[in-house]
């Protein structure tokens, strides 16, 4: 008689461990050396991780910028059947995340079912994480460079990707130092911060490797013409194929835009010409930069009554741009777009300031029964059940000895700052 020991592999994935939670199944990594070989292999990691995304979880994971793992107005948790519907106990937070001392979270980016995210208090005593909610696994990441010296103004922007050639998750970190714009008015912090500030000069870009445990800055530099950077991918689907993009300014008005695209693998910049009707950028309705369907996207709103829906068809090919949708206020109400779920489902902005998921087939909104953030979009994440173990840093340290290590390069940092500047 048959026993689930003596199954053959393609059924034992196949038919039962495709259904089992992720969590289930790393313990079941115990239980013999071939279901160890079985469930650590790449090829079932990326099926159950597609399985997931298309059949097994509908579940979004929505933050607010500067949010608390402790405060569920600012971190919540929803069903796509019913986004009004919160689900407060489907994740388990990491439990040593306490709120920080004048700080907050932020998300940089999701991968595979990664979240990675920063831990802010200053501008010099930042920790960045990769977190796995399947597993409950955390990884604190080393320190990174910082600018030298206390002066000055920097715009620094992290990214999260995957390499599937090399099978590598990175964090990729930009740094520009601003100055701000010839026009006084728009470079008076007390009205617009520092939002028409233009990039003096791009700092050498640093990439960490999961798999090296470590950052090292690239030889190529970042495009030095580019003005300013718009950091969005609000849904969190960008670096899913071993790219990274950001739509950019090519002038101090910040009309002109270009995509500058990153290969997570050759570690090389290029940039990607927009569609010609979408060149100038708006103020109060500015383009978003999304994927949709694999595919890289651009999501205008010239006015609030119309969102027009640009898909690139042939990467890197600025002829290929073909506009797959307009969506008006008779389908969906005026909107602000954030860009497209893994399940190509819209996200976006109602008329009421409500956040909402649109279906393009079923053409059919549904609201998620809150009001989006007054000062700036929240980052939605996809939740996707995840093999994908962080791995530690070489040394072996925990979270708590990774956290000493930040704390020391912080002193080291302030008597660098304090050397740096002049009395």
């Amino acid at each position: 008689m048959a026993t689930i020991s003596n199954l053959p592999d393609d059924v034992l994935s196949n038919n039962i461990f495709i259904y089992l939670p992720a969590k289930l199944l790393a313990q079941m990594r115990c239980v013999c050396k071939p279901w160890n070989a079985l469930l650590s292999h790449s090829s079932f990691i990326k099926s159950l991780m597609d399985c997931s995304i298309f059949n097994k979880h509908d579940i979004l994971m929505v933050f607010q910028p500067g949010f608390y793992f402790d405060d569920l107005r600012k971190f919540t948790v929803h069903n796509l059947v019913r986004p009004h519907v919160q689900l407060p106990e489907f994740i388990r937070l990491p439990s040593f995340l306490k709120k920080p001392y004048n700080g907050s979270y932020d998300i940089i980016g999701s991968v595979n079912g990664l979240i990675c995210f920063i831990r802010t208090s200053t501008f010099y005593d930042s920790v960045i994480f990769i977190w796995n909610p399947s597993l409950g696994a955390l990884l604190p990441l080393p320190p990174y460079n910082v600018p030298p010296g206390s002066r000055g103004c920097y715009d620094v922007l992290f990214r999260f990707g995957y390499d599937p050639k090399t099978d590598d998750y990175k964090v990729v970190k930009l740094t520009g130092h601003l100055l701000p714009p010839k026009d006084k008015f728009r470079a008076s912090k007390n009205l617009f911060g520092t939002w028409f500030y233009v990039v003096k000069k791009w700092l050498q870009v640093e990439v960490y490797s999961m798999r090296k445990g470590s950052w090292e800055l690239i030889t190529q530099p970042f495009p030095s013409h580019i003005a300013r950077i718009l950091d969005q991918d609000y849904v969190c689907v960008d670096g899913h194929d071993g790219r990274l993009h950001w739509l950019g300014y090519l002038d101090e008005e910040h009309k002109l835009q270009t995509i500058v695209a990153f290969n997570l693998g050759v570690k090389t910049f290029v940039e990607i010409s927009v569609p010609d009707s979408l060149q100038e950028f708006h103020v109060n309705e500015p383009n978003v930069l999304g994927v949709l369907d694999g595919k890289l996207c651009l999501m205008s709103c010239a006015t609030r009554e119309k969102c027009e829906v640009w898909v690139m068809n042939k990467y890197g090919v600025a002829g290929s741009w073909e506009k797959l949708y307009r969506l008006s206020e008779k389908s969906s109400g005026k909107l602000s777009p954030y860009g497209f779920t893994l399940n190509k489902e819209f996200i976006f902005d109602d008329s009421y300031g409500h956040l909402a998921l649109y279906d393009i087939i079923a053409r059919e909104a549904k609201s998620f029964n809150f009001r989006a953030s007054v000062i700036g979009k929240p980052k939605i994440v996809r939740y996707v059940d995840s093999l994908v173990w962080v791995t530690p840093p070489k040394c072996g340290l925990g979270v708590e000895a990774s956290q000493t290590l930040a704390g020391k390069e912080k002193v080291r940092r302030s008597k660098r700052i304090r050397k740096d500047t002049p009395v």
